[in-house]
């Protein structure tokens, strides 16, 4: 009887079904469903995914966050009122930003199954090398506090946490990272407090607090005082820590470069070249797929993310001048903070309280 219905009714179905799992097993009965069920519009699959959370997405609710990011924070791109409501959600949290992404952005089931298997390719990989770099793995290393690693600290890092963290970032502002490395289009971009808005609720600490020049609401993971996680400091190790700028320096030498001369390996104390941090900033700031440049092996990274690898570096090197920057803290203590996406040093701007600022 059901398949007696014109192919326009068997096409509202969807808004009935109550989550993602009944409605891949609805589609899965007869190829004539599955065509209805299957032209689902991205909205009402997003609300399916969303029904099915935390069983089918995990972590919850950083995993559909990450697949809906850029779509919801490109929605705000360009428009005033916009910008306040996604400054609003990003105040309430990682669940009041998942709740602005299920209202301005949608899924469809490739994008599902993109991001499933980025979970082998990328996500579970770069959480393995944070790890290593910051987290349970990293403290195993023999004689840690001996000399055992060169740059030991107390953290209480959650790697997979840390790593979705990093992702949502990347794929938030990816666009704005654009804007910047195109000046002559004019292209609309989020500014450096939207992004510190992110990292200060999304990324909570406990020691993250106002200052002379930057305010922490009691609102979002603030609403009882004092957040309970530490992942802001966490999150400016990584993306400070020697490994990190390994890790990046010797892909990008490995894959962009014929002479690997043309990007050397900085010294320890040496200030980092304005033009190569740039590139670094700007490679990992291209989102879920852009991190494969450090996950996989050139042989397996799509030639869609190494095309637009060596895209990024010749803007990096036309670019008429480096972004602007903004100071924060005192004479004594200040962090220099580029216009351009810069994830560690906004990081170290919200939890400027640890060094004083």
């Amino acid at each position: 009887m059901l398949l007696r219905l014109p192919t326009e009714i068997l096409c509202l179905l969807a808004d009935f079904i109550d989550n993602i799992e009944t409605f891949t097993n609805a589609a899965a009965t007869c190829r004539r469903l599955r065509d209805a069920l299957y032209a689902a519009p991205p909205q009402t699959i997003l609300r399916l995914a969303a029904a099915s959370a935390p069983t089918f997405f995990s972590p919850h609710p950083h995993f559909l966050v990450l697949a809906t990011a850029r779509t919801a924070s490109n929605w705000a791109l360009g428009d005033a009122d916009r910008v306040d409501e996604l400054r609003s959600a990003l105040q309430g949290g990682i669940d009041g930003f998942y709740h602005f992404c299920l209202r301005h952005s949608g899924l469809t089931l490739a994008d599902i199954r993109r991001t499933h298997r980025a979970r082998f390719s990328i996500i579970n990989p770069l959480s393995d090398k944070i790890d290593k770099m910051a987290g349970r793995q990293w403290y195993s290393t023999p004689r840690f506090w001996d000399g055992g690693v060169s740059e030991a600290y107390t953290l209480e890092t959650e790697a997979d946490r840390a790593t979705f963290q990093l992702l949502i970032y990347s794929e938030m502002f990816a666009s704005t990272m654009e804007a910047f490395l195109e000046p002559e289009r004019g292209l609309p971009l989020h500014d450096l407090t939207t992004r510190l808005t992110y990292i200060t609720y999304c990324i909570p600490d406990w020691g993250c607090r106002s200052y002379s020049g930057f305010d922490v609401l009691p609102t979002g993971p603030y609403a009882d005082g004092d957040a309970s996680e530490a992942d802001q400091v966490a999150f400016h190790h990584i993306l400070s820590c020697w490994r990190w700028g390994c890790l990046w320096g010797d892909a990008i030498r490995t894959l962009l470069f014929e002479n690997p001369a043309s990007f050397p390996q900085r010294r320890r104390d040496d200030e980092e070249d304005g033009r190569q941090k740039l590139l670094r900033d700007a490679l990992q700031v291209q989102g879920l797929e852009g991190m494969q440049l450090v996950t996989l092996p050139k042989d397996q990274i799509s030639p869609a993310a190494l095309e637009r690898a060596m895209a990024i570096k010749a803007r990096v090197l036309q670019v008429p001048h480096l972004p602007a920057v903004t100071t924060f803290g005192t004479r004594r203590n200040i962090t220099v903070a580029s216009h351009a996406p810069d994830p560690a040093k906004e990081v170290r701007v919200c939890c400027g309280s640890f060094w004083g600022m």
